[in-house]
This record gives structure tokens, C-alpha cells and sequence, in this order.
């Protein structure tokens, strides 16, 4: 009777060392593939530093205003000036909720000029 109790004593402790091991290399390669994300992750981040140290440096003032006054003329661009800006006025607003009220008259969405006639005011 002693016989088939050590044998099952003995597939017991060969099934859990077996489950342990199982375990403790699932753990090991969980562990490892955290470190190579925590790696990549860093290299991801000293990448995005050094792209925010480029886009600082390409646009600095000066180096943009160097090329805007180099390709002035085939860009056709002009000075920026705060009068260039449009105002609050010139923003049109719903009078109510357009899903209560329907369709707002045409009237209502018109603009007090638009911008072609600001631009023109500004310029004068």
C-alpha cells in the first residue's frame, strides 16, 4: 500500500517542479520583454528630445526671417502686421441653437465685411 502512495508522492512532486520551473521562465521572459519596452521607451523619448531641439532650432526668428526676406518675391509674401488680424466683430455667432431653431437666415451669417474688404481697409 506504501508502494503506489510514494509513487503519486513522487509524480506530485515531479508535476509541481515542473509547473514551478514553467512559472519562473514566463517570469523571466515577462521581465525581459519589460526591460526591452523600458528600453525602446527611452529611445523614444531621447528621439522626440532631439526632435524638439531641431524644430526649436529651424525656427528660430532669425532664420526665418532670413527666409522670408530671400524668397519674398517668388512666394509672393508680404509683411505680417497685428492689423492683418481680423476682430471679434468680424466673427458671426448663431442667434439660437441651430438643432431648436432650423436654418439661420442668410443675413445673420453675413460677416460686417469680409475679409477681402478688411484686408483692403487694413492696407489703406
Amino acid at each position: 500500500m506504501k508502494s503506489p502512495i510514494y509513487v503519486l508522492a513522487t509524480a506530485l512532486v515531479v508535476g509541481v517542479a515542473f509547473w514551478a520551473y514553467q512559472v519562473n521562465y514566463r517570469t523571466k521572459a515577462a521581465l525581459e520583454f519589460a526591460h526591452d519596452l523600458q528600453r525602446e521607451i527611452d529611445r523614444e523619448r531621447e528621439a522626440i528630445s532631439v526632435l524638439e531641439v531641431e524644430w526649436a532650432w529651424l525656427n528660430r526668428p532669425e532664420r526665418l526671417q532670413s527666409l522670408v526676406a530671400l524668397h519674398m518675391e517668388t512666394l509672393g509674401l508680404m509683411p505680417l502686421h497685428p492689423d492683418h488680424f481680423g476682430e471679434l466683430r468680424m466673427v458671426a455667432y448663431p442667434v439660437e441653437d441651430m438643432l431648436v431653431a432650423g436654418p439661420v437666415p442668410v443675413q445673420a451669417t453675413r460677416l460686417p465685411m469680409t475679409l477681402d474688404e478688411a484686408f483692403e481697409e487694413a492696407m489703406q
